[in-house]
This record gives structure tokens, C-alpha cells and sequence, in this order.
């Protein structure tokens, strides 16, 4: 079992969690309430748990070149459109993929901007929860249209050894 702290005062950030070789699948969801009446997708990992996930998530989004072939696969699942075309996420790599209700002591991005989505933060905005410290750490995502997650950031954060 492993514990994530703030890499900048050393404030515990998760309960003691297992690390998984590889992500599970993720169910499909319908995107109504759930029995608790949130209306958020299924969690990505079990409590307990977290993976590191290689891919880029979140901000900031590049678009996908014009003689770049694109085979169909949104790295890191986030994609979005503007002016510019398709865009694929380009941020942090190696995030810490965590069932919200293992993270601890965080709080959100005073930034109101960074906290976009319906019904909560989609984690399209890039980092959007502090430490108590004001560390930058995690991006959470939580809403309707996107995975319950929070992802805490490779460069802010440190693993220890814990129980």
C-alpha cells in the first residue's frame, strides 16, 4: 500500500491505496442519477486503488495536424473542437488515477474558470484542486459527462511506502 503527499509541504493526500498494473474497464453509463442521486459516470478505479495512466489528460488540447493520420484513438479519452478543429489533450502524462473518495485535503481552484462542466469539473480546464499549502495537485473530474476520477499530478505529488 502506498500513500500520495504534496511534493511541495508533505500533506497526506490519499488514504493508503493499492497501485493496479493496468486501468479496468470502464463500464458504460447511461448518464442519469445514480442511487445516491449524483449525476456522475462511474468511477474509474475501485477505492482502494489508483494506476498511473501514461497518456496526456486534460489541458492543454493541440489539434490533431493535417498530415498527422488520426486512427481513431483519443489519448487519454479527452478530445475537443473549436476554431482549430479536432483536438486531442496534450497535458500532464503519468497522472494518479484515484477514486475521489480515497483523496484527502484538497480543495477547489479558487480560479473559478478551472472548475467547468454541468454538474461538477470535467478535468478539461487542466489542474483544478489545491493542496492546503496552495500546491497545484489534482484535476478532478466529476461530471455528468465524464469519468468520476481525480487525477493527482506527477510533478506535484510524491509515493511513499504506507499502511
Amino acid at each position: 500500500m502506498n500513500v500520495l503527499l504534496c511534493a511541495t509541504c508533505g500533506t497526506r493526500l490519499t488514504e493508503p491505496v493499492r497501485q493496479l498494473d493496468e486501468p479496468p474497464e470502464y463500464p458504460g453509463w447511461d448518464g442519469l442519477p445514480g442511487p445516491d442521486g449524483r449525476r456522475h459516470g462511474p468511477a474509474s478505479v475501485p477505492r482502494g486503488t489508483y494506476v498511473v495512466d501514461p497518456l496526456p489528460f486534460g489541458w492543454p488540447f493541440e489539434p490533431v495536424g493535417p498530415d498527422e493520420e488520426y486512427d481513431g484513438v483519443v489519448p487519454g479519452g479527452m478530445w475537443m473542437s473549436d476554431e482549430r478543429g479536432f483536438l486531442v489533450s496534450a497535458g500532464p502524462r503519468g497522472t494518479y488515477v484515484l477514486h475521489p473518495d480515497d483523496v484527502l485535503a484538497i480543495t477547489p481552484h479558487p480560479e473559478s474558470q478551472r472548475l467547468i462542466g454541468c454538474c461538477g469539473p470535467d478535468g478539461r480546464a487542466g489542474v483544478n484542486h489545491l493542496c492546503g499549502c496552495g500546491a497545484e495537485v489534482a484535476i478532478v473530474a466529476a461530471d455528468c459527462t465524464s469519468r468520476y476520477e481525480t487525477r493527482l499530478v506527477p510533478d506535484a505529488v510524491r509515493v511513499e511506502a504506507g499502511a
